[in-house]
């Protein structure tokens, strides 16, 4: 939307009370025109049937990956007896025969999409997520605790917890790296009480409201972490914080997977370890601050790869020519 915005084009945010549907996408008919462009974002994928009875043909679906996918493959949401598989696949492939066109995070993502629900090639469309570059800047006011200034080799890890992000496998790996003088910081929320790190860590089980106090986080970081499990959803999906890292210029180490490597080399703009294996992962880490200089070039070229391909501006054009191509 801010992207839009600077291109100048009018974008506008509506938040719909779900008791209240159909009154409300009767309201909301009257203040719009037909050329004008609806986009349903993740996860109201339900709404999708509703705007196109109300509002017309122009509805799109700002998918990123299904529903399907992040509640069922990643978080296995099954239900009782299985019952969420078939609400979730139907809610998927109503939205999708619904929609003019999808957005999906990914090649790998579009490909999969297509496959389990059945759209055809031209209907799908790839889009990055990028980042609120507005929100996502630095504030100098932000305090952070003084223990990540007497160290200045800084691992961040951030996002929340789930099978894909394997902090299992980083809480192996500190513990294999606790003599090095290397500071872990785990930003995360939900992690098991009986998941233990290293003595050399600090673990946050929260989120930062602000995105500017994360930016600021991420400031102090040498080494920024991406998901680190053996996964088969990485091979679709690019983490956010991969779109932050680059953002601030922050060398980035992953799991190696198909999602990570269909955007950026490894080598050149991300590091990259064998996924699941805290030898590798606490090896890589190692090698990196064994030559820090030297890596810190990762975090240049992925800002480079973003100024070209993943900006505000760059995706919210490439937004813009994707609806004009579909009037």
């Amino acid at each position: 939307m801010e992207g839009l915005r600077q291109i100048g084009v009018n974008a506008e945010f509506v938040q719909l009370d779900p008791n209240n549907l159909i009154k409300n996408f009767w309201v909301f008919r009257k203040k719009t025109s037909k050329h004008d462009v609806f986009v349903i974002m993740s996860p109201s994928h339900y709404l999708v049937p509703f705007a196109r009875i109300f509002l017309g043909k122009n509805v799109y679906l700002d998918a990123g990956w299904s529903l399907f996918e992040g509640a069922i493959i990643s978080r296995r949401q099954t239900g009782f007896m299985g019952t969420n598989i078939f609400k979730i696949y139907l809610i998927d492939i109503t939205a999708s025969f619904f929609a003019k066109r999808i957005f999906l995070e990914s090649n790998a993502q579009k490909a999969f999409y297509r496959k389990i629900f059945l759209v055809r090639k031209k209907k799908c469309s790839v889009i990055y997520t990028g980042v609120d570059e507005a929100q996502f800047k630095i504030n100098s006011n932000f305090q952070t605790p003084s223990d990540l200034f007497e160290n200045s080799k800084i691992v961040l890890f951030r996002g929340k917890y789930t099978a894909e992000a394997g902090l299992e496998v980083l809480a192996k790996a500190s513990k294999l790296l606790s003599a090095e003088k290397i500071t872990f910081w785990i930003l995360s929320p939900g992690i098991p009480k009986n998941l233990e790190f290293s003595s050399n860590s600090i673990v946050i089980d929260c989120f930062f409201d602000s995105k500017q106090d994360l930016a600021k986080v991420y400031s102090v970081a040498s080494l920024t972490l991406g998901q680190l499990a053996n996964h088969r959803r990485l091979k679709r999906t690019i983490p956010h914080k991969a779109f932050e890292s680059a953002f601030l210029s922050k060398p980035y180490l992953s799991a190696r997977s198909n999602g990570i490597l269909e955007l950026f080399t490894e080598g050149e703009d991300v590091f990259c370890f064998n996924a699941g294996d805290e030898k590798d992962l606490a090896k890589k880490i190692k090698i990196f601050f064994s030559n820090f200089r030297d890596y810190e070039r990762i975090g240049l070229n992925m800002r480079k790869k973003y100024d070209s391909d993943l900006s505000q501006g760059n995706l919210a054009d490439r937004f813009l020519q994707m609806t004009k191509s579909t009037q």
